[in-house]
């Protein structure tokens, strides 16, 4: 491994630091303190104030109105998402050149033996093997263990490239409980926007979006978690449509921008505003 190879954030200090101190932001916006980041990464408050002011100046931070409101411009985030997959680029290439074996879960559609070439195929997130001649065949890889038919095993050697469709997911954002709840929502524009979009999984998070859903004759696939497990379910191919009250549609974007950096994803969300007599529609 040469060192041109190396990312910049493992060559030079301040450049990893300025990486760590955005990945604090992100996780604490927009109420910043110092001190706290400070402590996190054991240097001086003063010099995280240094690195703020830096981190400002190349319009990576953008302040608000208030004292320690502190948020990641679009471009920091960028900028993390690139890190992140130069990051995981490197260590592979580590992995790679210390004969480390990655083990990539899959399930099998017939049995297999172990040291077994198949077939690779991506159906609903989920990585299946078929036979190596297998008409759909995306990519190869070898077998690790033994499994019958509907069971799990491991995949190593993989060649070439299995075709993922990326995901999308669809917000619709509801009124709170104080502003009318379920009564006022806009019913019938609400199914029009799920079925124009025609999602794999439906995720609801709260009463009123418990409510809407009931009286539109639907069922969540997702109650709980649902900023994250949403944000996994698009980055693995599929649409998911998200029912949320206003204040929580931030909290499902931030996660989305994380799953995006952390597996190096692209997923786009939208959204759609579903109370009565509003038309305002949110792209990234």
């Amino acid at each position: 491994m040469n060192k041109k190879a190396q990312p910049i954030l493992l060559r030079d200090k301040g450049e990893f630091t300025k990486f760590q101190i955005l990945l604090e932001v992100m996780r604490n916006q927009p109420h910043i303190k110092q001190k706290d980041i400070a402590d996190k990464l054991e240097i001086t408050v003063q010099a995280v104030s240094k690195y703020f002011k830096k981190l400002t100046k190349e319009g990576l931070l953008e302040a608000g109105s208030e004292r320690a409101d502190y948020r990641l411009t679009a471009k920091a985030l960028g900028r993390l998402h690139d890190d992140l997959r130069n990051l995981e680029n490197y260590m592979l290439a580590v992995k790679h050149d210390m004969k480390i074996e990655r083990a990539l879960p899959a399930i099998a559609t017939q049995p297999v033996k172990a040291g077994e070439e198949v077939g690779i195929i991506m159906k609903g997130g989920v990585m299946y093997t078929v036979a190596a001649d297998n008409p759909e065949t995306e990519a190869k890889g070898t077998i690790m263990a033994d499994a019958k038919a509907g069971e799990d095993t491991g995949l190593k050697d993989l060649r070439g490239k299995v075709k993922l469709k990326q995901g999308k997911i669809l917000i619709v954002k509801l009124p709170s409980i104080r502003k009318g709840g379920s009564k006022a929502v806009d019913l019938e524009k609400v199914r029009q926007f799920y079925d124009e979009f025609q999602p794999d999984l439906t995720g609801v998070m709260g009463a009123v979006g418990r409510a809407v859903l009931s009286k539109l004759g639907l069922k969540a696939d997702l109650e709980f978690g649902i900023s994250r497990a949403a944000a996994i379910a698009a980055s693995r191919g599929l649409n998911v449509f998200v029912l949320v009250v206003g204040r929580m549609v931030n909290r499902v974007i931030e996660e989305i921008d994380v799953i995006n950096m952390k597996s190096a994803s692209d997923v786009v969300y939208e959204v759609k505003d579903g109370r009565k007599n509003k038309v305002t529609t949110i792209k990234p």
